[in-house]
């Protein structure tokens, strides 16, 4: 099992366990948002480089960023393509709900419904990654990789 459907399964557990403890349902959002960036962190690196072993992989890998992440997807022509775009903006919704579970004091962010379909929300994103083509691996892994210039 990878660590993507590790951290999936670690999120739906903490969801279906957090019915009364805001901190596993905070455990759980956060978790599920780390799983759908480590999946497209993967699809970068795997796009640029096929040695999975090799230290330009593990850099490659860890040149996603949060911040750029919500920019690239709110940007073009990644917000132009519906698969994209589609994603984009469960990665988007999920890193909010990931901030906030992190960082609120609120006694009150999640019900267990709500922590479920997040961390579904999660898990259909990561599926959708795995069926793309080429063409979308690599539009995406290039703009989420690359600062967007003006002329």
């Amino acid at each position: 099992m990878t660590m993507i459907k590790r951290l999936l399964e670690l999120a739906n557990k903490l969801a279906e366990d957090g019915a009364h403890s805001l901190t596993l349902k905070r455990r759980a959002v956060s978790t599920a948002y780390y799983a759908v960036f480590h999946a497209l962190a993967k699809l970068c690196a795997d796009e640029m480089l096929e040695d999975r072993r090799s230290s330009e992989y593990e850099r490659i890998y860890r040149a996603l960023d949060h911040g750029t992440l919500k920019t690239a997807f709110n940007s073009q022509p990644l917000s132009q393509i519906p698969e994209i775009k589609t994603i984009g903006n469960r990665a988007v919704m999920l890193r909010s709900e990931r901030n906030r579970s992190d960082y609120l004091p609120s006694q009150h962010l999640y019900t267990k419904t709500q922590c479920l379909d997040l961390v579904r929300s999660a898990r259909i994103a990561v599926a959708a990654l795995g069926r793309w083509s080429d063409e979308h691996r690599r539009t995406l892994a290039v703009h989420l990789l690359s600062k967007n210039r003006s002329s």
